[in-house]
């Protein structure tokens, strides 16, 4: 489980709020590991949280694009790469059903990608907004 206490804020409150809901979906489909309930709530909550991220990444990079963000091409090089993991997972889920593999993504994978994302490239990106008028 990510405490929401620990993730990192950026200076763009909107960014913060998404952040958050991004780690509440996978705090409960962490517990749902936890709880051992059956596979088509696990696929379902995954499949949630994918969309979930794919919706969050797709809002960014429209930000970006319309503010004319010079490290566009990196910021969503790592969203690309990030969703085509976790769409990678969710068939694996779908077809295998491997507890083991999906709580290792989850509590392993997920919340290191997001601490360094956040740090690396959501402040980087959340302090051009703000200072391009952005969530001010």
């Amino acid at each position: 489980m990510i405490d929401k206490t620990s993730l990192p804020l950026v200076a763009v409150d909107e960014m913060n709020a998404i952040h958050f809901e991004e780690v509440d979906l996978l705090n409960t489909l962490t517990a749902l590991m936890e709880k051992k309930a059956d596979d088509e709530q696990i696929g379902q909550k995954l499949y949630e949280l994918m969309e979930h991220m794919q919706v969050h990444f797709s809002h960014e990079e429209k930000l970006m694009q319309s503010h004319r963000y010079p490290m566009y091409r990196l910021h969503k090089g790592e969203h690309d790469k990030v969703l085509n993991e976790i769409r990678y997972v969710e068939l694996e889920w779908r077809s295998r059903r491997d507890r083991d593999d999906l709580q290792n993504y989850l509590k392993e994978n997920i919340p290191m990608w997001l601490d360094q994302h956040i740090k690396a490239m959501d402040s980087v990106l959340a302090d051009f907004l703000r200072q391009n008028g952005f969530g001010s």
